[in-house]
């Protein structure tokens, strides 16, 4: 389990290659090979991929449409993730410290970030932070911005990609077409989102049903499970679905839990299970957890493919809302990426039944993690805390409120104020950031 020491520890690995990236560019080293930093970011920079971007840009007046669209996208995810931000702050004292998310959780780096499986983070990864960067280029060449450079960036791993727009030529932009550029790269990855998250939800998902409807057995609590004692010309095994307890249905945990709550331990129940195609009903003497709760002593998970369908059950889950939040969530409790055990309580049907299992959880899996990556990384650059993109959205519409609240002002002194505000406003979210993982590990 991550303690608080471990997020220290992060810390201080993050300060001291901060500190290595200071002595190495006063010693000059790094400019000889291209390589900016900035603060705990290293920039790796190169000029090809120019010529790209022109091409792309010729669509002048589709690009200006979507980049005014983005600006409407960022600014209605700014606010409900900072509003989501502030309520989670709100709650995060009732989470039990050893279920606190640790500090590898704060990046969304395949491999670091444990949620993140390696190589569907990584594909997804690269191609949301790729396109994400290649919009801003473009939108910098429609609003005729010089782009100086592109590249990699770095913090000790490679964490994404960047488009270095001239800056004399972006301050001197009107702030609405400073704004398209800022938001499109946040606006191409939620409409992704939207786009992957569909796809996976209707085109792949409703094309795998369950074997049977229940709670299919993973695996057992201990070599002496009441479930291995179970009675039939064999016990109990994992692959097999629960369908009913005591004659009472259990398509969900909910209703399999309901049904124990009947039962005392050492009494004798019925299970009816569907195992290798087929249905048998066992008889199981049932366990003692210690406190007197009666025990089959199993690990299970839900057949259901509900929750891969949020606007198709969300009655379920606490309506759309609720629904939306467990789909985003899928990863957190082990249902995302769709792998064995669970694939095993489900089969393909329709047109997808004549694919290999084993391809259609690859392209499943893929659009998920494509749809998730998007989400991730463009509600986080909408976030009004420079440097990420909202950051500087958020600087220049407060600029702009000022301008027309106190027009007789002198610039300097509302750019202080303006100054004062944003980084006031990163802070806040950098702390609410910082509080999810420290929160819960202090006890007042």
């Amino acid at each position: 389990m991550a303690t608080l020491l471990d997020f220290f520890l992060f810390l201080g690995v993050l300060a001291l290659w901060t500190v290595a990236l200071q002595l190495l560019e006063r010693g000059g080293y790094l400019a000889k090979w291209n390589l900016v930093p900035v603060g705990f970011f290293l920039m790796v920079k190169t000029r090809r991929g120019r010529d790209f971007i022109d091409r792309a840009s010729r669509f002048r007046r589709a690009w200006t449409m979507f980049g005014d669209l983005s600006i409407v996208l960022v600014a209605l995810t700014m606010v409900g993730i900072t509003a989501l931000l502030v309520w989670e702050a709100i709650l995060v004292q009732n989470i039990p410290p050893d279920r606190a998310p640790s500090p590898e959780m704060l990046l969304g780096i395949p491999g670091i970030n444990p949620i993140i499986p390696l190589g569907y983070g990584i594909f997804a990864l690269a191609i949301a932070v790729g396109i994400h960067e290649f919009m801003h280029g473009i939108l910098a060449r429609v609003a005729k911005v010089k782009i100086e450079s592109l590249g990699l960036l770095f913090a000790i791993l490679p964490i994404g990609a960047f488009v270095e727009p001239s800056e004399p030529e972006m301050k001197a932009l009107p702030r609405r077409e400073r704004a398209r550029i800022y938001s499109v790269g946040a606006g191409i990855n939620l409409l992704l989102a939207v786009l992957f998250g569909v796809l996976f939800s209707t085109m792949m998902l409703y094309g795998v049903e369950p074997v049977a409807p229940g709670i299919g057995i993973v695996d057992f609590t201990s070599p002496t499970a009441p479930a291995l004692a179970s009675s039939w010309p064999e016990a109990m095994k994992a692959g097999s679905v629960i369908t009913a307890l005591n004659d009472t249905p259990t398509p969900t945990l909910s209703a399999l839990q309901a049904a124990r709550s009947r039962t005392v331990p050492g009494q004798n129940v019925s299970v009816d299970a569907w195992v290798d195609g087929g249905a048998r009903r066992y008889w199981v003497i049932l366990g003692d957890d210690g406190t007197g709760t009666p025990i089959l002593g199993i690990r299970t998970v839900e057949t259901t493919t509900g929750f891969y369908h949020p606007f198709t059950d969300a009655g379920r889950y606490g309506g759309v809302p609720g629904s939306m939040l467990l789909f985003i969530s899928l990863p957190f409790t082990g249902y995302v990426p769709l792998q064995s055990p669970s694939t095993e309580f489900y089969r393909l049907t329709g047109p997808w039944a004549a694919v290999p299992a084993p391809a259609f959880y690859l392209i499943a899996n893929t659009l998920y993690w494509l749809f998730w990556l998007n989400l991730m990384l463009g509600a986080t650059n909408a976030l009004p805390a420079v440097p990420l993109d909202g950051g500087f959205v958020f600087k220049d519409g407060v600029e702009a409120i000022l301008a027309r609240l106190r027009k007789g002002q002198p610039a300097e002194k509302r750019d202080r104020v303006v100054r004062a505000v944003s980084y006031a406003f990163a802070l806040l979210i950098l702390a609410l950031i910082v509080w999810q993982f420290v929160g819960p590990r202090l006890r007042f």
